[in-house]
C-alpha cells in the first residue's frame, strides 16, 4: 500500500512540476520524507498536503480512486490566500526531544528552524505538540496533537482543566490544582486512575500552556 501511495505522489508531484525537496519544504517536513515512507501518510500529514495542494484528490492520492486533480473552477488557485481566507495557519510542531528538556528552550532557538509545521484552523494556537502515553485517557490517546498557547499571567490558570506544564523535569500534560503547600507548589492529575497525583513545585515550572484544540488519531474534536 505504502509504495503505491509513494507512486502516486510522485506522479502528482510531475504532474506539477515539483521537485521532491520543494513539496517536503512546502508542508514542512524532512527533504527524505518521500524517499522514507514506509506507511501510508499520517493524518496530520495529510492535512498539511490538503491545505497546500487543494487539487489534489486525497482518495486518489491514498486509495487509488477517481482522478488525480479535483475540479476547482477555471483559473489558478493562489494557495497562499486559500489557507489564509480558511483561517488556517501553521505553526511548529514541537520535537518529542523536548518531553524530556524544556518547550521554553526549543521556543527561544530552533521552534521554528528546526520543528515541522503543522497546518490548523484553530484561532490563538502558538504551536503543538503530541501526547506520549495514556495518563490522559479517554480525553488525550496516545499520539494525539494539542495545540497549544502560553498563560501568560498565573492568575488567569484555568484549575482542574488538563494544561501542558514545561518544568524542568520535562513537558506534562496534567490537570492541574492549586498545590497543598500553598503559593509553593500545583498538583497534577492524570485522567487515567491508575496514575497517582504529584506535586509540581512553582520554582521548577517554566510555563503552562492553555489546550485549544486536540487533533486525535481519530479526526479533530
Amino acid at each position: 500500500m505504502s509504495s503505491e501511495v509513494k507512486e502516486r505522489l510522485l506522479k502528482y508531484l510531475h504532474h506539477k512540476h515539483l521537485s521532491q525537496i520543494e513539496f517536503t519544504q512546502s508542508i514542512g517536513v524532512s527533504s527524505t520524507y518521500i524517499g522514507a515512507m514506509r506507511r501510508s501518510i499520517s493524518d496530520d500529514k495529510m492535512l498539511r498536503i490538503r491545505e497546500r495542494y487543494p487539487d489534489l484528490n486525497p482518495d486518489w492520492l491514498l486509495y487509488g480512486k477517481g482522478e488525480m486533480s479535483l475540479n476547482l473552477g477555471d483559473g489558478p488557485v493562489d494557495e497562499e490566500r486559500t489557507m489564509e481566507e480558511r483561517g488556517i495557519t501553521m505553526v511548529p510542531l514541537i520535537p518529542s526531544a523536548a518531553y524530556a528538556g524544556r518547550i521554553q528552550a526549543y521556543s527561544e532557538s530552533v521552534l521554528r528552524g528546526q520543528c515541522e509545521m503543522i497546518a490548523t484552523q484553530i484561532r490563538g494556537a502558538e504551536m503543538a505538540i503530541k501526547v506520549s502515553g495514556d495518563s490522559m485517557e479517554p480525553m488525550f490517546t496516545d499520539g494525539s496533537l494539542l495545540f497549544i498557547r502560553r498563560i501568560n499571567d498565573r492568575s488567569f490558570i484555568p484549575w482542574g482543566n488538563p494544561l501542558v506544564v514545561d518544568t524542568d523535569n520535562g513537558v506534562v500534560v496534567k490537570c492541574l490544582f492549586p498545590g497543598h503547600k500553598g503559593s509553593e507548589s500545583i498538583e497534577a492529575r492524570s485522567l487515567n486512575p491508575t496514575y497517582p497525583p504529584f506535586d509540581i513545585p512553582y520554582a521548577s515550572v517554566f510555563g503552562i500552556y492553555r489546550i485549544l484544540g486536540v487533533l486525535s488519531v481519530y479526526g479533530a474534536i
